[in-house]
C-alpha cells in the first residue's frame, strides 16, 4: 500500500478536480509537503483524514490501496448487513474483502471502536461459535482472528500519525491470556482519540507492564482479560499495578469477558472498568480533554 498521493490521485479517488484539491491544500484544510522537485505529495493518513472530515463518497477506492471496495454497492456502509459481509467475508477467509469492509469503514466515517463493537464484535462472536458443530470451525476461528490482525494493524496506515508531544498509553494482556486481538483494538481505539499508543501484547508480566508506563510516563494503562487462570492472582497484579500508577496520576482501565462480577467488585475503587471499545473510547477522549485543558492552563 503507498502511503503517500498526488493531488491527482486523491481528486480522482473522490471524484472532484484536481484544481479543487490543489485550492483545498492552498487553503490549509488538506496537508500537504512538496517533494525536491517541487511536487505536491499527500499522505495516505492525511487523506483518509480529510475524505472523513468533508464526508466525501470514495469513486476510485483502488487509489487508497482498498480496490476490494469497488464490487460493494453503492452506500453498503449505511445499510444494515454490515455484520453479515464482515461474518461471510471472514468466514470464508477472503482477505482482501474482510480487509475491505474493516478499512471502508473507517474511510466512510466509522470510529475504530464503533467498528470494533459492532460489525467486528458480531461477526467473530458468530464465527467462535462454530466449532460447536463441527472441528472444522477451529480453523475458520483461527483463520479469521489472524485476519482481523492483519486488517486492524493495516488499519493504522489510514490513522492520523501520532504527535510527538502527545500524551502515552500503554497496554496488554497479562501472564497467562494469549489473545492478540483485544489488546489490539484496545490500543487502535486509543490512537483514535489522540494517544500515542504502545501495545504490548498478550502474556505480560505487570511489572513490564509497569516499567513501560514509566518509560512513557504514560497517561493511561489498560489490561484487556480474556483468559483469568486465577482471579486472586489477577486482582492482586491489578491493585500492584495500581498502587504504582497512581503516584505519576495514570489512569488503569480493565476490560474484557474473563472479568468476572467478583473481579469488578474487588477493584472497582483502583481501575476504570471498560465493557467494551466504545466505553474505552469515551474514558480516553475524556482524558485526553483533560489533560488539554491542563496544558492551556
Amino acid at each position: 500500500m503507498d502511503t503517500t498521493l498526488s493531488p491527482s490521485q486523491l481528486a480522482r479517488s473522490i471524484g472532484v478536480s484536481e484544481s479543487s484539491l490543489k485550492r483545498w491544500v492552498d487553503d490549509g484544510a488538506l496537508a500537504a509537503v512538496r517533494t525536491h522537485g517541487g511536487h505536491r505529495r499527500i499522505s495516505l493518513n492525511e487523506a483518509v483524514r480529510f475524505i472523513r472530515s468533508i464526508g466525501a463518497t470514495l469513486v476510485r477506492p483502488d487509489l487508497l490501496g482498498i480496490g476490494e471496495l469497488a464490487d460493494l454497492p453503492p452506500n453498503w456502509a449505511q445499510g444494515e448487513d454490515v455484520a453479515d459481509r464482515l461474518y461471510r467475508s471472514l468466514e470464508a477467509g477472503d482477505v482482501g474483502q474482510s480487509r475491505a469492509l474493516i478499512h471502508g469503514l473507517y474511510v466512510a466515517g466509522w470510529s475504530p471502536a464503533r467498528i470494533f463493537d459492532g460489525p467486528l464484535r458480531t461477526a467473530m462472536s458468530q464465527i467462535g461459535t462454530l466449532w460447536l458443530h463441527a472441528e472444522w470451525g477451529i480453523v475458520v476461528e483461527h483463520r479469521a482472528t489472524n485476519i482481523a490482525i492483519q486488517a486492524i494493524s493495516q488499519l493504522r496506515l489510514l490513522m492520523p500519525a501520532h504527535r510527538p508531544d502527545g500524551p502515552f498509553a500503554v497496554g496488554c494482556a497479562l501472564e497467562g491470556d494469549p489473545y492478540l486481538l483485544p489488546s489490539l483494538m484496545a490500543s487502535v481505539t486509543l490512537a483514535a482519540v489522540g494517544f500515542s499508543d504502545v501495545n504490548l501484547g498478550p502474556i505480560t508480566p505487570s511489572r513490564v507492564l509497569a516499567n513501560a508506563s514509566e518509560h512513557y510516563d504514560a497517561k493511561l494503562v489498560w489490561i484487556t482479560a480474556s483468559v483469568i487462570a486465577s482471579e486472586e492472582a489477577f486482582i492482586a497484579e491489578v491493585v500492584g499495578l495500581y498502587e504504582r500508577l497512581r503516584a505519576r496520576g495514570c489512569r488503569l482501565v480493565v476490560g474484557g469477558r474473563a472479568v468476572t462480577p467478583g473481579i469488578r467488585e474487588a477493584i472497582a475503587h483502583r481501575a476504570t472498568l471498560s465493557d467494551g471499545m466504545t466505553e474505552l473510547a469515551a474514558v480516553g477522549g475524556e482524558l485526553i480533554g483533560e489533560l488539554k485543558g491542563v496544558r492551556l492552563e
